[in-house]
């Protein structure tokens, strides 16, 4: 079965390789066409990735993402073991806090964007060292 999902994924890369183009012959709008005129040429997709983690706002939050992610899968993969382990036969109870525990984090996305829209105190949340430009 993997070797199936691995040779249809490879054969859909080596497509998307050879039939998608960078760009189309025609730009298919008006503010497309003068993206295109004012793009400078030595802009590549390497230098931008460059730039990027050059940015310490943007080096914080790959980082805090990437912490905050680790814990939740590590915390995901192991929930049942953990849960299994004090108490035998709640298998069911472990699905219910894995459940729980995605639904609180939906949920605390949402009220949060919504009261930092709210609010307008984005930079408040931020260390004083690290404030965004």
């Amino acid at each position: 079965m993997f070797y199936m999902i691995g040779g249809v994924a490879t054969l859909l890369f080596i497509l998307v390789i050879i039939v998608f183009k960078e760009k189309p012959k025609h730009p298919p709008s008006r503010a497309q066409s003068l993206s295109y005129a004012l793009a400078s040429p030595d802009a590549s997709y390497l230098s931008s990735i460059i730039r990027l983690f050059k940015n310490l706002n943007f080096v914080l939050l790959v980082i805090t993402y990437g912490l905050n992610a680790g814990a939740f899968y590590a915390l995901s993969t192991l929930l049942n073991r953990m849960v299994i382990l004090h108490y035998p036969g709640e298998e069911v109870n472990a699905g219910r806090i894995g459940l729980t525990i995605v639904i609180a984090g939906m949920l605390g996305a949402v009220i949060s964007g919504i009261w930092l829209d709210r609010s307008k105190t984005y930079k408040n949340l931020c260390h004083p060292n690290c404030l965004i430009q």
